[in-house]
């Protein structure tokens, strides 16, 4: 019961910010309140205000497929665990329109974005923690269309490491540096390599507009060694058929400025990544101006971009637990060199003219290369 109070807070979050591990609790919860109700035994109101508190957060964390946004160590789920889950509580609770747990959350038609929008987790909490600030995920109907790799815990230490770093994340970076730092094992009781350096100021806000809902979000993490500050906007279409995403690096103060003088040199790399899920055919499309992304759901999106970056193809991974190897996919790269106080990036994403806005998709399972 103590524990209900005290690590579940007033919204229903956890400290780590891990979406499966909430998932773990409201499981563990719900089999709790099943074996004391069929026991004859009465249910701790904590127990029943924390089930209350958790359920609206992981409906906000639901992608339209059915599974979690994969953040700070967590995964997709087991399919359909969550949904029987929110249907074992009982409570049918709504999610609102502010943060969840640290997450914001745009929908339309078939169409779902989830955002890290806050400080990574902090201290011991952070042991499984991602560098993941500003990273989103994007799923089409039943199908995942934008991703992170995901926690490479299952296959290693240097799997592991490099999942957590924000290369690994779909969020605009400057090459070479993570948003977050991951500090060193120490030969201690705790051998955990946390997150350090976090960005101290993070930003996250919805709105909705005549054309769609919009997200603002900011992060501070670049600040003290570059002077910079990422800020990005990412605008869903009313009907979920387009995303408009800008991503901007920029001084903020003169304190700033200085900082950036001193590193500009050549020139600081940037580089802004959109991770694909493995199913997701690509092609380079308009002379190499665009990438055309084909769903196995017969759905085709099409990335663009301003010409300010210069647009490629590169190799990625996912990373999935159940699976005895990382599965190789692509992502998206917009890269170049900022010499500016303020350097903005434009793209869009959005479903091709001829692309319906329902389709029938029957997703089956890929029985191969899995372990029970």
């Amino acid at each position: 019961n103590k524990d209900c109070e005290t690590q579940i807070d007033a919204h229903g979050a956890i400290q780590t910010r891990n979406p499966e591990e909430l998932l773990e609790v409201l499981s563990l919860l719900n089999w709790a309140v099943q074996a004391l109700t069929e026991t004859g035994h009465d249910v701790p109101d904590e127990v029943t205000a924390a089930i209350a508190r958790i359920v609206p957060t992981l409906r906000a964390l639901r992608h339209a497929d059915g599974g979690l946004a994969r953040f700070h160590g967590g995964g997709h789920g087991l399919d359909g665990r969550l949904d029987a889950a929110l249907a074992a509580s009982r409570v049918r609770a709504a999610p609102d329109k502010r943060l969840h747990m640290g997450f914001a959350r745009l929908t339309a038609g078939r169409t779902t974005l989830i955002a890290d929008a806050d400080i990574p987790p902090k201290g011991d909490a952070s042991a499984d923690g991602h560098a993941s600030t500003l990273g989103f995920e994007l799923t089409s109907g039943r199908r995942q269309l934008i991703v992170n790799c995901g926690s490479g815990a299952r296959f290693g230490d240097e799997w592991r490491r490099a999942s957590r770093a924000t290369p690994s994340h779909s969020t605009m970076m400057i090459e070479g540096v993570s948003s977050s730092h991951i500090s060193p094992k120490k030969r201690s009781r705790h051998a955990e390599e946390l997150l350090t350096e976090l960005p101290t100021v993070v930003q996250g806000y919805t709105l909705d507009t005549d054309k769609g809902r919009r997200l603002e979000m900011s992060h501070n993490g670049y600040q003290p060694t570059h002077g910079l500050t990422h800020a990005r906007i990412l605008h869903l279409s009313v009907d979920g058929r387009s995303l408009d995403g800008e991503d901007l690096l920029t001084t903020l103060e003169e304190a700033d400025k200085a900082i950036f003088d001193k590193n500009v040199r050549g020139g600081i790399p940037f580089a802004v990544r959109f991770h694909l899920h493995p199913d997701v055919e690509t092609s380079l499309d308009m002379g190499g101006t665009a990438v055309a992304m084909r769903l196995k759901s017969g759905e085709v999106w099409v990335f663009q971009h301003d010409g300010q970056a210069k647009l490629s193809l590169s190799a990625s991974v996912y990373l999935q637990n159940g699976r005895l190897r990382p599965r190789t996919t692509q992502q998206v790269v917009l890269s170049g060199t900022t010499m500016a106080y303020a350097t903005r990036v434009r793209w869009s994403l959005a479903k091709a003219q001829d692309t319906p806005d329902a389709v029938r998709d029957l997703v089956q399972a890929d029985p191969m290369d899995t372990v029970n």
